[in-house]
């Protein structure tokens, strides 16, 4: 599936120019069938509307989705709601892509496209139930900050497009971007960190919130602290 612009994303303005994505390094595989699973979204996407099958009252977006483990493991946990992962690298998105339609799945999709910009011209107000970033690409450099997901423009972006009582969660294990992440959601009028529903989620299992994720079990395994969030939008 594809919009008007088939191509990969290489000269589109809608995505970062500066190189490839330092954690998403990945060679096409010949033998990835996405089916119908995936969308290029090109320099017009369709929104989320136009990409959302009729019948699903809440729709969620996981921006950053990777390889999918997030998105396969949340269409089998929660089939009644309809999951969207933005993706920035095309092959990722297609391996990911590749797995859900082996899975048989229809309540999920794929997008290669900029995930804050889906979110601020895709997406109406108050359409979505909840928003995932887990373990976004901290951008270390200086001169590359600008990118990182979080940042204060990014507040009015969410506000606008989660429903009263929506969620973001976000997790990652660098310390620095977590810090960034609860500076700039805590002092937000529109958003609460809610402790209690970091823990009723995670006790939920897998694919209703913060796991699973590739880097999660990497890093897991590697000892590292990770550190997750939920905020609540406010009523507006």
């Amino acid at each position: 599936m594809t919009s008007d612009e088939t191509d990969l994303p290489a000269h589109n303005p809608r995505m970062h120019q500066g190189g490839k994505l330092s954690f998403r390094g990945r060679v096409q595989e010949g033998d990835d069938q996405p089916g119908d699973r995936l969308v290029l979204g090109g320099k017009n996407p369709p929104s989320l509307r136009e990409l959302t099958p009729p019948g699903f009252a809440d729709v969620e977006i996981e921006i950053g989705p990777g390889k999918g483990a997030f998105v396969l493991a949340a269409t089998a946990a929660k089939p009644d709601v309809f999951l969207l992962g933005i993706e920035a690298a095309p092959a990722y998105a297609t391996m990911a892509a590749t797995r859900l339609h082996e899975s048989g799945r229809g309540n999920g999709l794929f997008l290669v496209d900029n995930g804050k910009l889906f979110l601020a011209d895709r997406v109406e107000a108050g359409e979505l139930a909840a928003v995932h970033v887990y373990f976004p690409d901290p951008w270390p450099k200086r001169r590359h900050a600008g990118r990182r997901f979080f940042t204060p423009d990014v507040v009015p972006v969410l506000a606008r497009a989660l429903r009263d009582d929506g969620w973001l969660y976000f997790a990652s294990d660098n310390a620095a971007y977590s810090g960034q992440v609860a500076r700039v959601m805590g002092s937000a009028a529109d958003f609460a960190r809610d402790e209690a529903e970091e823990a009723r989620v995670r006790a939920l299992g897998p694919g209703h919130a913060f796991s699973p994720t590739n880097f999660e079990r990497k890093y897991i395994e590697e000892g590292r602290v990770i550190r997750r969030f939920a905020f609540r939008r406010l009523p507006r």
